[in-house]
């Protein structure tokens, strides 16, 4: 994942929303890609938990309360604009945070 990486178009992403994108040339690297209003942030696709992908078996990540992305895996809640733990078995740790820039309605990897 290098600087300047595009990981979506802003018009594709809905909102709120919890999207998981994948990395060609790494088929078992993804990021989380969030948007909350005008927040757009992007994470680690890895619970801090267990070390499990958030999506469920779909390939869709749970938002609850337009507030809060959901681990499919055991239930730990994070924030939508900042990964932070919201509940569960996250005992406080949150989600490793990727550096995004929004540039020409195009997200990128900062």
């Amino acid at each position: 994942m290098t600087p300047g990486h595009v990981l979506a178009r802003l018009a594709d992403l809905a909102d709120p929303c919890a999207i998981v994108v994948r990395f060609e040339d790494d088929p078992f690297a993804s990021v989380v890609l969030t948007r909350r209003g005008d927040v757009i942030s992007a994470f680690r696709n890895k619970c801090p938990h267990a070390g499990y992908p958030l999506q469920r078996a779909d390939g869709r990540i749970v938002v609850q309360e337009g507030r809060y992305m959901v681990c499919a895996a055991h239930g730990a809640s994070f924030g939508l604009e900042d990964g932070a733990c919201a509940g569960g078995p996250c005992n406080g740790d949150g989600l490793e945070r990727i550096a995004v820039v929004v540039s020409d309605g195009i997200v990128s990897v900062a």
